[in-house]
């Protein structure tokens, strides 16, 4: 006697669905006004409504063929594999080779397509009925070049669909496709490139505006080591190799999941870290002045903060700061309405001044203290690509040659390398 699937609810999504041979089935919305499902031992309880919509579901999917088989020959709706995929994702995070973040960073641009395929279908509140036979890329452009907000995001954006289809192909979700995914010719823009070059009088300019013990300790660390960012601010005490001078991250903890991080210190980075060690014995040791572990967007403000005190400095040298305003007199004050008029133009003053600061500063990063390491690595000559692509966690020296090398800016260096290849 063959096994009937059962429907079953997924709560994140309030929706019904029921899987046949490994393809998953919309049912539909759990119905408005009606109290969330229970369960009775392992299976769902489903209202009305969703066993009507499933008996209607298993009698056209036996109308097809026979009935189990016939899912092996269905395309997969598009929802149903992005589902799969996030499934499959939630599934390596719990036994820890993937991160949460990679996770987050998925479920955020599915989700954005998914709601984009909503919108197309003439505003329905239903799950899209597109099925992977009928994706073609053009879904993915429109859906791209609706989001004018996206200034680099959109190629991460377009990879997050394609990276699902691909691992829908390779999980056996596409045999009615031929096993291949439909966006194998989706086109995305060039990826982007970091330019900017950290010189070691803007790193010492930056060094004297900081104030903050804890702040200069992050920016020293990351100058030195050329760690990323999130080895930064994740690394803990229980890491730390007192006597080989490095850092040792754990494999699940390593970007990858797949080789062990090391970062070897400097003698100021390891004094660093012997404090903090001290200071925060447990969890991450890099902290602000509120106890909190440095994160991408604290390290954000206070970076925008330089940028905003360069860029004031800049318009003083030049001669662009818009003139103060007089404080208003007694008399001025007894006039109806002028001390509102007053406040109002000093705020349109300040919004000018940080308009123009921000148009004259300079925005800096710690990846861009991590690509100033590796050109000045590769620049004074004691070290090999190889060498320097082992100390930045790379497997090889192909990232290095196309993403952090910035030589081509080094016009000096590069003009002493073409002599040195051919002397006189």
């Amino acid at each position: 006697m063959p096994h009937y699937p059962k429907p079953f609810f997924k709560p994140k999504r309030n929706t019904w669905y029921v899987e046949v041979e490994r393809v998953q089935h919309l049912l539909g919305k759990h119905p408005e006004g009606i109290p969330p499902p229970q369960k009775r031992g392992t299976e769902w309880i489903a209202p009305r409504e969703i066993l009507d919509a499933y008996h209607t579901k298993m009698a056209d999917l036996q109308q097809q063929a026979a009935f189990p088989d016939v899912a092996s020959d269905a395309p997969p709706a598009v929802a149903s594999v992005l589902d799969e995929f996030i499934g499959w994702l939630q599934g390596r995070v719990a036994e820890g080779s993937k991160a949460p973040r990679t996770l987050g960073w998925y479920t955020k641009y599915l989700t954005s397509f998914l709601e984009f395929l909503r919108s197309e279908e003439r505003g329905s509140r239903e799950l899209p009925s597109l099925t992977a036979d009928q994706l073609q890329p053009l879904h993915i452009y429109r859906w791209a070049d609706s989001h004018t907000d996206w200034k680099s995001g959109k190629r991460g954006a377009m990879t997050a669909v394609q990276r699902a289809f691909n691992w829908a192909a390779k999980a056996g979700l596409l045999k009615a496709l031929g096993g291949r995914s439909p966006l194998v010719g989706l086109e995305k823009p060039p990826q982007g490139r970091r330019d900017q070059l950290v010189s070691p009088e803007e790193y010492a300019d930056i060094l004297s505006w900081v104030k903050d013990k804890r702040f200069s300790d992050l920016l020293e660390s990351s100058w030195d080591t050329g760690a990323r960012p999130n080895e930064l601010f994740t690394v803990e005490a229980r890491f730390v190799d007192l006597a080989n001078a490095r850092w040792v991250f754990p494999i699940k903890e390593s970007k990858g999941k797949k080789v062990q991080r090391v970062v070897y210190l400097t003698d100021r980075v390891l004094e660093i870290t012997r404090r903090l060690m001290v200071e925060n014995p447990t969890g991450p040791m890099f902290r602000n002045s509120d106890g909190k572990p440095w994160c991408v967007s604290s390290v954000k403000c206070r970076f925008q903060r330089f940028r905003d005190e360069l860029g004031r400095r800049k318009l003083v040298a030049l001669g662009l700061m818009p003139p103060k305003l007089k404080m208003l007199t007694v008399a001025q004050r007894q006039v109806p309405g002028a001390r509102e008029t007053h406040r109002r133009a000093v705020l349109q003053r300040r919004k000018q001044v940080k308009a123009l600061a921000k148009q004259h500063g300079t925005k800096y990063s710690l990846y861009a203290f991590r690509h100033a390491w590796c050109t000045s690595a590769l620049e004074s000559g004691e070290l090999d690509a190889v060498t320097v692509s082992v100390l930045m966690g790379h497997k090889d020296t192909t990232m290095i040659s196309r993403t952090y090398s910035h030589l081509t800016q080094r016009k000096d260096h590069l003009r002493d390398a073409a002599r040195k290849a051919r002397p006189a």
